[in-house]
C-alpha cells in the first residue's frame, strides 16, 4: 500500500511539471524565410513592470543564451554590418497552485481547514483525504523574430514553464533553447512547404 502511494506522488509530481512545460509558436506562412541569415537585438523601451527591466540577472541571461542558442541552429548575431532579422523577447510572470490530494480510502467529508491548506476528510476506520496546494511561479517567455527590411513580425514563439528561482539560469536557457529549436523547426518547415 505504501509503495502505490509513493508511486502515484511520483506520478503527479511529474505529470503535473510536464504539463506546465510547453512551447508553441505562430509565423507569417507567406514570408520568405530563407532571406533570414543573421540577426540583432532590437531596441526597445521596456515597462517598469516588466520582469525583465526588474532583474537584470535575468535580461543578461537571456541575452547570453539567445546569442549561444541562435548560433546552435545556424543563425549568427552580427555586431557590425545589417542583420537580417531583429529579436525581441518579453517575459511574464504568474504567481499559481497546484491542487493535488491523497485519498486514503473512504472518500472524507470537511472537517476543518488549518493554516496549510489541508482538508481532513473521515479518521479510522474510514480512511482519510488529505488535499493541498502548492504554489509555483509560471513564467512565460515571449520572443519575437522581426523582419528588419519591413519592421514586420514575421514569428512569435511562446516558452511557458516553472521558474525555479534557486536555478533560474537554468531555467531561463532552457526556454530560450526550446524557442530557438522551435524556430528552426519552423523555419525548416516553411522552406519545405515552400519549394
Amino acid at each position: 500500500m505504501r509503495h502505490k502511494i509513493i508511486l502515484a506522488l511520483l506520478l503527479t509530481a511529474f505529470f503535473s511539471v510536464t504539463a506546465l512545460a510547453e512551447t508553441k509558436s505562430d509565423y507569417d506562412r507567406n514570408f520568405d524565410f530563407s532571406r533570414l541569415r543573421t540577426w540583432d537585438f532590437k531596441v526597445v523601451t521596456r515597462m517598469s513592470n516588466d520582469p525583465i527591466a526588474q532583474n537584470e540577472l535575468w535580461d543578461r541571461r537571456i541575452r547570453e543564451g539567445l546569442i549561444f542558442h541562435f548560433a546552435e541552429v545556424r543563425f549568427p548575431k552580427v555586431d557590425n554590418g545589417e542583420p537580417t532579422f531583429l529579436v525581441n523577447y518579453f517575459m511574464g510572470l504568474e504567481r499559481k497552485y497546484d491542487v493535488r490530494f491523497i485519498d486514503y480510502g473512504f472518500p472524507g467529508r470537511y472537517e476543518s481547514m488549518n493554516r496549510y491548506g489541508r482538508w481532513y476528510g473521515y479518521g479510522p476506520p474510514y480512511g482519510r483525504v488529505d488535499v493541498w496546494t502548492v504554489p509555483y511561479t509560471e513564467s512565460t517567455l515571449i520572443l519575437d523574430v522581426i523582419d528588419s527590411r519591413t519592421n514586420h513580425l514575421v514569428w512569435r514563439g511562446y516558452d511557458i514553464r516553472t521558474i525555479d528561482f534557486e536555478r533560474s539560469e537554468k531555467t531561463i536557457h532552457k526556454s530560450v533553447e526550446n524557442l530557438t529549436k522551435r524556430f528552426r523547426r519552423d523555419v525548416n518547415r516553411q522552406l519545405k512547404r515552400m519549394r
